[in-house]
């Protein structure tokens, strides 16, 4: 059986015409059974993909053979569709070919031109005397051309794509089969060029694909379930190194570029994407060609049969390399980060112990001196001005610490009665002796409607009022450094105080203005080395008082100094008897004494510490470290142990651990000089009850000792 469509129209044909009993209708349909062969061969040559002009040729050849009289022209519409393009012309002279090609269509412009135009068929039957010929028909007789029968070239939507027309040497109207010849080449013409811009189409298309593969690192693919056959883009092929030959065609090949640590996980993956059991995403590994190790992430969409059985897989695969190594680089950024912090975390941790532990031995030594009676009035005022001193070397120390307190948002503040002139007059009586020593003059002014008994956090004020105030002094030669207090607003039990630091000293320059308030900044490279501090004093003052609902801001002019100012809302108490909130100066009684065990490694402070509680009426046994304290409470019954954090032998965290598994509900006091805010957490994580920061005030040990004393079992207890 031969399989080829048009050895099987011929042979029929034949057979028609031999058994046909008319003779007189043979030519005739000889005639219609060769031109049904050229359909088949050129509808062959369009279906085989031959070029476009090899088909125009070949059509156009095929129509003269019928028609040997006349001669074949295929015209092609631009892509704007206003002017006729040369597409087949072999029988006409090549001069008058070139002469028509890029003639604009229009109602009266020749036969094609006017067919184009009106999208109808235009037959002249003599050039010489048609009108719509008359500004080409000198042209065409040249040619020895004198008729011309056009039909449009449609698509399968009837839109207009070129014309086909026979021209005749004599004045003529064409027969019917003429006229039938040019309707079908133009047909079969229409057809070829829709093919071949669908192809042109899908090619492009492809191209783009290609590109946009190319540019995203992507491909595509498609997979058939029943028979595991692929089909795959060439962006995959080119992701993975591989020519055209060696096309991933089953799924087998795919598996043989998996690299080995993840074949088993993608195999195990994809038995259950087959089956619709998991959702078509999975991030591994390919070897490249090349040998290069790249990472991919596949994803698809499954395909199912109307019963709903997946049946197939369309996806993408794309590279992700630089996206993972990207994410490898923060992960490993943000370790080290954290590496970073916890070192900076634990530098501060030491430095902080190491400064707070003399600083309580100092301060608690200044406390037992202001409760000896013995003092004169002069040596209490000294003893005194030491003790603030001390605490504010204590907070010197703290501002390095809220710098990282304040950053993370781990600062509390309190709310309190205080005196506010006795809280300016403390901070420039610890200031005096520095501006003694420059002869500079020290001027306090509260307003008259100022009132004295503040609620707020005197600690923080004190600690923004010392720094504005020793930067005035620092920066000051001569002259004087003062402090105004004036009232803005005082209504609903609050009231809005303006604090101005000014000095006549040195100024700050316009260039360092804008970024003073910034951490380590000073006003120039010269202020370090000339004047020292870390330029950390501003920048902390700034954010206590936006804690505190304030606001802050300058003046200054170089050579005539600088006037900080801030505006903070403080509460009024409800007596403002400055008798009521002023610090004591004696040991606070308790209401009852309290047998104290004392875990602490610094003889220094184990003096202090001891003398305190004893003043207080408690009895007190010392321990050197955490093994030692672990050792008396099994001897000796306690109320409260004192426990250092960081001790020889066994730390206090252990040591307070080790007495919780022996079922010690003693209160366990942390004094520790370690101040940082996990510290707390710590404490009470190790099972203590409380936690005091070196270096400890007579009235917070007063407190922490009635707070918890009456406790039965420990707050955090392991």
């Amino acid at each position: 059986m031969d399989p080829n469509p048009v050895s099987l129209g011929t042979a029929s044909l034949t057979a028609a015409l031999s058994s046909c009993d008319d003779c007189a209708r043979r030519p005739r349909l000889y005639q219609a059974a060769s031109l049904l062969e050229q359909e088949w061969r050129i509808l062959e040559l369009i279906a085989g993909g031959a070029p476009l002009p090899q088909i125009l040729d070949a059509l156009t050849a095929a129509i003269e053979q019928q028609a040997p009289e006349c001669l074949c022209s295929i015209l092609l519409l631009d892509e704007e569709r206003r002017r006729l393009l040369h597409g087949s012309a072999p029988s006409l002279p090549a001069s008058y070919s070139q002469q028509i090609h890029g003639i604009e269509i229009g109602p009266a412009v020749g036969s094609c031109g006017s067919a184009a135009y009106n999208n109808e068929n235009t037959i002249v039957e003599d050039i010489e005397t048609d009108l719509r010929w008359a500004a080409f028909k000198d042209l065409a007789l040249s040619y020895g051309l004198r008729a011309c029968w056009s039909v449009p070239i449609r698509d399968s939507h009837k839109r207009v794509l070129g014309t086909f027309a026979l021209y005749h040497r004599v004045a003529s109207r064409p027969s019917p089969e003429h006229l039938q010849l040019v309707e079908t080449g133009a047909h079969l013409a229409g057809i070829a060029i829709e093919n071949r811009c669908a192809e042109e189409l899908l090619r492009r298309n492809a191209e783009r694909m290609e590109l946009a593969e190319k540019a995203a690192g992507f491909g595509i693919w498609e997979l058939d379930i029943q028979t595991e056959r692929t089909v795959v883009s060439q962006g995959i092929l080119t992701l993975l190194g591989l020519s055209p030959s060696e096309a991933l065609n089953v799924v087998a090949d795919w598996r043989q570029y998996l690299h080995p640590e993840d074949r088993r996980r993608v195999d195990r993956w994809f038995r259950q994407a087959t089956t619709g059991a998991a959702p078509c995403s999975q991030e591994f590994r390919m070897v490249r060609k090349d040998g290069v190790v790249r990472w991919f992430r596949l994803k698809g969409k499954v395909n199912c049969d109307p019963s709903g059985k997946p049946v197939g897989i369309t996806g993408a695969l794309k590279d992700i390399t630089e996206e993972r190594e990207m994410l490898l680089r923060l992960e490993q950024a943000k370790i080290a980060a954290e590496v970073a912090a916890r070192a900076k975390s634990q530098f501060l941790a030491n430095m902080s112990h190491e400064l707070r532990t003399p600083l309580h031995g100092l301060i608690g030594s200044i406390d037992l001196l202001l409760l000896d009676s013995a003092l004169t009035p002069e040596q209490r005022d000294y003893v005194r001005t030491l003790r603030v001193c001390g605490q504010s070397l204590s907070r010197i120390v703290n501002d390095i610490l809220d710098f990282s307190k304040i950053e993370a948002g781990k600062v509390q503040l309190e709310r309190v009665a205080f005196h506010l002139p006795v809280l300016v007059q403390e901070v420039l009586t610890v200031l005096l002796p520095e501006a003694d020593a420059k002869g500079l003059k020290l001027r306090p002014s509260i307003g008259e409607t100022v009132p004295p008994v503040l609620l707020g956090d005197p600690q923080r004020l004190r600690q923004v009022l010392l720094n504005l105030v020793t930067n005035g002094i620092k920066f000051t030669d001569r002259g004087e450094v003062s402090i105004r207090v004036t009232c803005q607003d005082s209504s609903g039990g609050a009231a809005w105080l303006l604090f101005e630091v000014a000095d006549t000293g040195i100024g700050i320059p316009p260039e360092a203005q804008a970024g003073l308030f910034e951490p380590f900044t000073q006003a120039d490279s010269s202020t370090t080395r000339r004047y020292g501090g870390t330029g950390l004093g501003l920048a902390i003052s700034r954010r206590l008082i936006r804690l505190m609902d304030g606001d802050i801001g300058f003046s200054s002019r170089p050579g005539h100094g600088s006037t900080f100012r801030f505006t903070v809302p403080f509460g009024v108490a409800a007596h403002q008897d400055a008798s009521d909130v002023r610090e004591r100066e004696f040991c606070p009684g308790s209401t009852r004494s309290l047998r104290i065990l004392l875990a602490e490694d610094s003889s220094v402070n184990q003096l202090v510490a001891s003398r305190l509680l004893e003043r207080m009426g408690h009895r007190v046994d010392v321990a050197s470290d955490g093994r030692a304290a672990v050792d008396a409470v099994a001897s000796q019954d306690y109320d409260v142990v004192l426990m250092d954090c960081q001790m020889p032998v066994m730390d206090g965290y252990a040591a307070a651990h080790c007495l919780r598994e022996r079922g010690l509900r003693v209160p366990i006091i942390a004094l520790t000089a370690n101040a940082m805010p996990q510290d707390r957490q710590r404490c009470l994580d190790a099972g203590m009850n409380d936690y005091l920061a070196k270096p400890i005030s007579i009235q917070r040990l007063h407190q922490a000792l009635e707070s918890v004393t009456s406790l039965s079992a420990p707050v955090a207890a392991i």
